[in-house]
């Protein structure tokens, strides 16, 4: 009997472990501290992503398209990190940015 409840009590100390670590490291629902930052790169504009105080993604290029160029303006880039935020929100990972995106927020080059 007693090693019954030693399993029992350890199988539920583990799921709780399981629970709380799924929902403090998963991507998707309850993200709500989620900023997105501009910041200035050698050829223009980049943006950083931050859960909180922890930078999850950092974008110095233009991402979908070939090349090494930054975003033109320091509001094209925040556009582009803003989309990315919400991705990341609805629990999209990787957060991946086509052209056609960039083409409807008018931040591609």
């Amino acid at each position: 009997m007693k090693r019954k409840r030693t399993f029992l009590f350890l199988f539920i100390a583990f799921a709780i472990a399981a629970l709380f670590f799924y929902r403090t490291s998963s991507i998707g629902e309850g993200y709500g501290r989620i900023k997105v930052k501009a910041y200035q790169v050698t050829e223009g504009w980049g943006y950083r992503i931050y859960d909180d105080t922890t930078l999850i993604i950092e974008q110095p290029v233009i991402p979908g398209i070939p090349g090494t160029a930054g975003f033109k303006t320091r509001q094209d880039a925040l556009k582009t990190g803003e989309l990315v935020q919400q991705k990341l929100s609805r629990g999209i990972f990787p957060p991946t940015i086509t052209a056609e995106e960039l083409d409807s927020l008018g931040t591609r080059p």
